[in-house]
């Protein structure tokens, strides 16, 4: 990158910030969710999960397209210079977000008798009151962060999650030792934190985007109609995926089973989006994205695909062992952080994460598709959509929560398969094959043997995890150093990482030296 906002430094230390941000609020927000499972009754924490599921209903009913032009156009007025422009953007954006949800929450609460009963939700319209309040700093911190990610100030955007989950925790852990954490107190702990990051973000973004700027900047009204375009076509793309969240399912669910079993799904949806938000992809979202829009046209075709395969590369780096890991130790591991509660659901867990497996390119397809402007084709990919919803009625009511599983892992995964064959020219996995086989064989293999050593040799759930973590672990070294990663892939991380830590990164094997294809790509 040639830009200085985006040039390798900026991007070498925004990767420094947001590992050491997101193990913070990785860690923490494990150990609140342990806290929240433990102590909220099941009835409790199904609606607890139920009220979140509003979220991605209010997002996407009237988004206007608004997020996906603050990530697709932010970064290219910032790259051009035009800092007064940017800033336009996040205004204009911030307050049509505002008008739009409050819109939303009030129609809601205007048909609550009706809407209520049918979800199980009837006695809980107070609880759902201050849950809209919620939902709304929620999506304003939301802008602010994806604006401080686009000014490359990944310090205090991914900085402001750790603090949200370090928040909870707190007035979690406070509540418990109480004895008071109920789902009234968890709703205010979340209101709570909510705010604290929204003040925050507010300010952070006002003395460091906003400082310098003075007077007022519109775009012309060939650029209005190119993003109004572009977020009229994202605005039914986002509502497309409605019914293609993970959260929408809770509604299925209670529909046709009970909020409990709403606890019992979203507890495992849970667990694997906290392992899922290790990836690189997830950990470096905010990096990534400003990056890969502002690469010059005369360079796509090349770096897209690079760019693509090192995303596939080290989302499975992670995956393959968590997969395997979760299919040998799905019970166990419920059973000594959660003290078994909901183990007899146990097999959800692999079963959710195999899924996510399967869906791993999703990101990097969907970057490619909106750095080529496809909107029309993610627009059409969401006709999957109404495959779940068929999906869902047909088998929840056979198979229970594992269909509702096996209804949003296919639907994704035909709608993630859709979006690449359309841009395949540019979404080129470039080492797929030996990447497959290589994890097929070895982490399949690790969690075979595992699995015979716990037949064979009977041991305390605890014991039989530490065994497991060190067997993964060694297998995790060899892993490293075949064909799961290409040439350049390695060349990459050594261009991203040139100071001390590239001794560290060469003994992992994740690096074999500097050099090659990257060398001209990212500075």
């Amino acid at each position: 990158m040639n830009h200085p906002l985006y040039h390798r430094s900026k991007a070498r230390r925004s990767l420094f910030d947001t590992v050491t941000y997101r193990v913070m609020s990785q860690v923490s927000t494990v150990l609140g969710y342990v806290v929240l499972v433990r102590a909220l009754s099941k009835q409790d924490f199904g609606i607890f999960n139920l009220l979140y599921s509003f979220i991605p209903l209010v997002g996407t009913l009237a988004s206007l397209g608004l997020e996906q032009t603050l990530r697709r156009f932010q970064p290219e007025f910032l790259r051009a210079g035009n800092t007064r422009l940017a800033a336009w953007l996040v205004r204009v954006i911030a307050r049509a977000r505002l008008g739009t949800n409050l819109a939303i929450l009030v129609a809601l609460l205007l048909a609550w008798n009706w809407i209520a009963p049918l979800i199980d939700l009837g006695r809980y319209k107070l609880e759902f009151e201050v849950f809209g309040i919620l939902a709304l700093l929620h999506f304003q911190s939301q802008i602010l962060q994806l604006s401080l990610a686009s000014h490359m100030l990944h310090r205090f955007s991914v900085g402001s999650t750790a603090m949200l989950s370090f928040l909870k925790l707190a007035l979690y852990g406070g509540f418990t030792l109480a004895g008071t954490l109920t789902l009234r107190t968890a709703i205010a702990s979340d209101l709570c934190a909510y705010l604290g990051i929204y003040v925050f973000l507010r300010i952070v973004y006002s003395r460091h985007c906003l400082r310098a700027l003075a007077g007022e900047a519109r775009p012309d009204a060939r650029e209005r109609r190119r993003m109004i375009r572009y977020g009229a076509f994202n605005n039914f793309n986002d509502a497309g995926t409605l019914f293609l969240d993970s959260r929408m399912d809770n509604f299925f669910i209670v529909a046709f089973m009970n909020a409990v079993s709403v606890g019992i799904y979203s507890f495992y949806v849970r667990l694997m989006e906290m392992a899922v938000n290790l990836m690189p992809v997830r950990l470096f979202d905010n990096i990534i994205q400003p990056m890969f829009f502002a690469v010059r046209p005369a360079d796509a075709d090349e770096r897209l695909p690079q760019y693509f395969t090192f995303l596939m590369n080290m989302n499975l780096l992670l995956l393959w062992p968590m997969l395997g890991f979760a299919t040998a130790y799905h019970a166990q591991l419920v059973q000594i952080a959660f003290g078994g509660k909901y183990v007899e659901y146990s097999w959800l867990l692999p079963v959710i994460l195999g899924f996510a497996t399967l869906n791993c390119f999703a990101t990097p397809v969907s970057l490619v598709a909106q750095y080529e402007e496809k909107t029309g084709v993610q627009l059409l990919s969401k006709v999957f959509a109404g495959y779940n919803v068929v999906a869902m009625l047909v088998l929840i009511p056979r198979l229970g929560l594992y269909g509702a599983a096996i209804a949003s892992g296919s639907a994704q995964l035909l709608k993630n398969l859709f979006v690449w064959w359309h841009v395949r020219d540019r979404a080129v996995w470039l080492n797929a094959p030996a990447s497959i086989t290589s994890g097929l064989a070895m982490w399949g293999g690790t969690a075979l043997v595992c699995v015979l050593l716990d037949r064979m040799m009977p041991m305390p759930a605890l014991a039989q995890v530490g065994l497991g973590v060190v067997l993964f672990g060694l297998m995790g070294l060899a892993f490293l150093r075949g064909p799961a990663l290409c040439r350049t892939d390695r060349e990459l991380i050594a261009r991203l990482f040139p100071g001390r830590e590239v001794r560290l990164l060469r003994a992992l094997g994740l690096t074999q030296g500097s050099g090659g294809v990257y060398g001209a790509h990212v500075d």
